[in-house]
């Protein structure tokens, strides 16, 4: 077996390498790249329209047999023709991602069985209902651009 003044030599050397590897990308026999945010790539548009606010990603967990089994990610965005409208919603963000958290928590609890495909219309039909709930009035529209489960 290896002593232990070996075994530290292993851990130390491959920490060094692990370390230039990210400070200096090209010892590493990686292309240098300029940095980029986690976030980019991540964000398509679901459309081009200039009423259109994108949304963060949305997540709910799905359960079966008293334990998660997967997540639930919704990718989506509001229409909102009225530029009043779009600041208000801009500035109730955190209202809105509440109240979609918890419609999403509803469908994942109560609607989706797991293994079934989701539902997207009855997805759309809750998000929507916690849109206009949250905002105390219609005006913007919810558009999905993708939904998928993650399963463990």
């Amino acid at each position: 077996m290896f002593s232990k003044l070996t075994k530290l030599s292993l851990i130390l050397a491959c920490t060094l390498c692990l370390g230039l590897s990210a400070t200096y990308p090209a010892v590493a026999g990686a292309p240098s790249a300029p940095a980029q945010s986690a976030d980019d790539g991540r964000r398509r548009a679901i459309t081009s329209s200039e009423n259109f606010v994108p949304l963060p990603v949305l997540m709910a967990t799905v359960q079966a047999d008293f334990r998660a089994q997967g997540l639930l990610q919704i990718e989506s965005g509001l229409e909102i023709p009225d530029a009043a409208l779009r600041r208000r919603v801009t500035e109730h963000m955190p209202r809105l991602r509440d109240a979609y958290i918890s419609a999403l928590s509803l469908y994942t609890g109560m609607n989706y069985r797991y293994g079934d495909i989701p539902d997207v219309e009855r997805i759309t039909q809750l998000l929507q209902n916690a849109t206009d709930h949250a905002l105390g009035e219609e005006g913007a529209t919810v558009l999905l651009g993708m939904v998928m489960i993650h399963a463990n």
